[in-house]
C-alpha cells in the first residue's frame, strides 16, 4: 500500500499533456488564385478582357479574431497580339518546297497591381465569408518581340506607366483543418479601380517599315472586375483554442 501511494503522484503527473505554445508564424496566411479580368467602363471600350494570377499574403494580428492585414500582388495580361509570316523555301533543285516562318511580331500588354489593406473574415464554420478593401499602385507595361524566330529575335519595351489604385472585394472560403492548420479553396469577386490611367493597347501600336514602332497610348479609367478562384492556407489553431 505504501509503495502504491508513492507511485501515484508520478503516474498522475505523467498523464498531464503539455500544451503547444502559440507561435508568431501561426498567424500568417497565404492565398494563390487565378482570375479572369473583365474591363469595366471606359476600359471596356479599348479591351475585351484577359486573365492573370494573384498572390495574397496576410497576417492575423490577434489570434482567433476576424481582422487580417492583407497584401496582394496581381498580374493581368489584358492584351496580346501574335503575327507570324511564312514563305516558301525550296531545296537546291527546286523540287522539295515547304513553308517556313521567317519573322514574327508579338506584342503583350499587362497590368501589375500591388496593394495592402484590411480584410475581415469569419473564423468558424466550414463556409466562411470574407471582405476586404485595399489601396496601392498599378503598373502598366507593354513590350514587343520581333525578328526571325530561327535566329536570335529582339525585344523592345513599348510603354510603361503607373497610377494609384484601390480594390474592393468579397468572397467565401470552404475550410478544413489539416494538422491544426486551416486550409481550403476560395471563390471571390474583386473590383480594381484605376481612376486615372495611361496605358497602351494593340490598337495604339504602329510599326514602321524600318521595324521601329510608333505608339498612341490611351488615357482613361482602367477599372477591372475580377472573378477569382484559388486556394488558401490560413492560421494554425491549437486544439484547446477551438
Amino acid at each position: 500500500m505504501a509503495l502504491l501511494l508513492a507511485l501515484l503522484p508520478q503516474t498522475v503527473a505523467a498523464q498531464i499533456f503539455k500544451l503547444r505554445e502559440p507561435r508568431l508564424r501561426d498567424q500568417w496566411v497565404v492565398g494563390l488564385s487565378g482570375f479572369g479580368g473583365i474591363p469595366v467602363g471606359d476600359f471596356k471600350q479599348h479591351e475585351d478582357g484577359g486573365g492573370g494570377m494573384e498572390l495574397t499574403v496576410g497576417f492575423q494580428p490577434f489570434r482567433r479574431q476576424p481582422l487580417i492585414l492583407r497584401g496582394n500582388a496581381a498580374f493581368l495580361m489584358y492584351g496580346r497580339y501574335n503575327r507570324d509570316d511564312t514563305r516558301e523555301v525550296c531545296d537546291f533543285f527546286g523540287d522539295n518546297c515547304q513553308d517556313q516562318t521567317v519573322w514574327y511580331n508579338s506584342r503583350y500588354h499587362n497590368m501589375s497591381v500591388f496593394q495592402i489593406g484590411p480584410e475581415f473574415m469569419a473564423t468558424d464554420g466550414a463556409w466562411r465569408p470574407f471582405a476586404f478593401a485595399l489601396a496601392g499602385v498599378t503598373y502598366f507595361s507593354s513590350w514587343a518581340n520581333y525578328g526571325d524566330p530561327n535566329q536570335s529575335g529582339s525585344s523592345t519595351g513599348l510603354y510603361s506607366s503607373h497610377n494609384a489604385s484601390s480594390a474592393y472585394g468579397a468572397g467565401v472560403r470552404r475550410i478544413k483543418r489539416t494538422f491544426g492548420r486551416e486550409s481550403g479553396f476560395e471563390l471571390a469577386v474583386r473590383f480594381t479601380r484605376n481612376a486615372k490611367s495611361t496605358y497602351l493597347t494593340d490598337r495604339g501600336v504602329f510599326r514602321r517599315s524600318d521595324g521601329s514602332y510608333d505608339i498612341a497610348p490611351e488615357t482613361s479609367a482602367a477599372n477591372v472586375l475580377g472573378i477569382h478562384i484559388g486556394v488558401w492556407l490560413g492560421p494554425y489553431i491549437n486544439w484547446n483554442e477551438r
